[in-house]
């Protein structure tokens, strides 16, 4: 119990996910060079309302999957660190371990996203 409760309050540790939020932020970037706007301003929709602004690189389920093999580690953190994993699957509608997966990629990048928007 002492070392889960030691990792999660070390998970909430921005600095600890500045690779990942790196890569958040570069695509977030390209996005706004394809389709205009400023970085902070698209932070701040994106976090009002991720099931409707994308992030350029994370749009397709496929790049999603990709995502989380490569910064599989801090995701999962980051998903503990906010109980993800004790919502139930169909709690969040979904059926499938990939949707699930998918499901939870997407999640922590609202929650890298979030990071970004505490460095402003």
């Amino acid at each position: 119990m002492r070392k889960f409760t030691t990792l999660i309050k070390e998970s909430d540790d921005p600095s600890k996910y500045t690779e990942v939020t790196d890569e958040v932020k570069s695509m977030i970037e390209k996005t706004i060079d394809k389709s205009g706007g400023e970085f902070n301003q698209f932070v701040e929709s994106f976090i009002k309302n991720p099931e409707d602004i994308k992030i350029e690189g994370l749009i397709n389920d496929s790049d999603v999957y990709d995502f989380y093999l490569k910064y599989r580690n801090q995701i999962d953190e980051v998903l503990n660190s906010v109980k993800f994993y004790q919502t139930a699957p169909e709690e969040m509608n979904v059926f499938g371990l990939y949707d699930f997966m998918i499901k939870g990629t997407q999640k922590s990048v609202e929650e890298f996203v979030k990071m970004l928007g505490e460095k402003k």
